[in-house]
């Protein structure tokens, strides 16, 4: 089985709303290369009206948009619901030219779910097959979903697998959960393997990577195509390293990579006009896994946290002991 999305044994930086804008991917690309595929954070699709065609370029990123490998290589993921107005976006996705859409099949978010969103989607596939074809029927790019194991179990896993097979996914990301479990229990890495036998078109496994060995392990039990990694990317964006290059990492090789990506990421985000404010919210947001492994990780952890100002935060950083 192959695909021109990702090469087998590929890694992709998972889709995570309020992380993988614009400027925390630029700041991937540059610091950590290496992944295969990057993936914007959910859109949500508008139950009325539309997206101006700027608004849909920035969430893709200039840079990304005007890259036409990058363009390629780089998951639009949207988020829709029954009512919302799915093939109008869809179409305007395309004319706009960007080139991979991704649905969102597993959000477990109650406000998500609430609106008839994400994993709910999951309860219904009668619903789910209209809006799956819906989007295969309007759109010529590349598409694929991202779906959790079921809402409650796993008992219509193998159905929904199926469906979005026939109904014209290119690829299928299996998070090893179902929504009741949120992340609250280890992801089960069987519903990948199970995917794997039931499906025509790749599966990508998704839970629970935090290492590249993780990763190998996983492409080794389930069998799957390729590997997205989510908080394990958030607490190692270099992954790469690790997974291509074999790289042995200290805690002084991690530290010093931490200190660097932190770095470049706050001056990105200052030149594109965040405020002080945003930037120490951003901060502390993606610092919650990246100290992980320190000897004195989760002092720094708390430090940040408390810190209040951004020359704070990196006072902190940059003076961080490993003793």
């Amino acid at each position: 089985m192959k695909t021109d999305l990702i090469k087998a044994g590929g890694i992709i930086f998972a889709p995570m709303e309020g992380v993988t804008d614009p400027i925390y991917r630029e700041t991937v690309t540059e610091v950590c290369p290496g992944w295969d595929v990057l993936a914007c954070d959910f859109l949500r699709v508008p139950n009325a009206g539309h997206y101006p065609k700027k608004h849909l370029i920035k969430h893709l990123g200039e840079r990304f948009y005007n890259d036409p490998d990058w363009n390629a290589r780089t998951m639009f993921q949207i988020l829709t619901s029954p009512n919302a107005y799915t093939v109008e976006m869809v179409k305007q996705i395309q004319e706009v030219g960007i080139k991979w859409i991704d649905l969102n099949l597993g959000c477990p978010s109650n406000t998500v779910c609430k609106n008839g969103g994400g994993s709910f989607l999951l309860k219904d596939l009668f619903t789910l097959e209209r809006i799956v074809s819906s989007i295969r029927k309007n759109f010529n790019g590349r598409f694929t979903c991202k779906v959790r194991v079921g809402w409650a179990d796993g008992g219509q896993f193998s159905d929904t697998i199926k469906l979005l097979n026939d109904a014209g996914a290119e690829m299928i990301t299996v998070h090893g959960r179902t929504r009741e479990m949120m992340y609250k229990e280890p992801a089960r890495w069987h519903w990948i393997e199970e995917a794997v036998k039931v499906s025509q078109v790749p599966i990508v496994g998704n839970g629970d990577v935090w290492s590249a060995l993780d990763a190998k392990r996983m492409l080794k039990d389930t069998g799957c195509y390729a590997v997205m990694v989510a908080r394990g990317a958030l607490k190692t964006p270099w992954f790469p390293m690790h997974y291509y290059e074999g790289v042995q990492e200290t805690p002084d090789v991690r530290l010093m990579m931490a200190q660097k990506f932190l770095s470049v990421y706050a001056e990105k985000m200052l030149a594109s006009g965040v405020h002080e404010k945003g930037l120490v919210k951003q901060l502390k947001s993606v610092t919650r896994f990246i100290f992980d492994e320190l000897p004195e990780g989760e002092a720094l952890r708390r430090k940040v946290l408390l810190s209040q100002s951004t020359s704070n935060i990196f006072n902190e950083i940059n003076g961080a002991s490993l003793c």
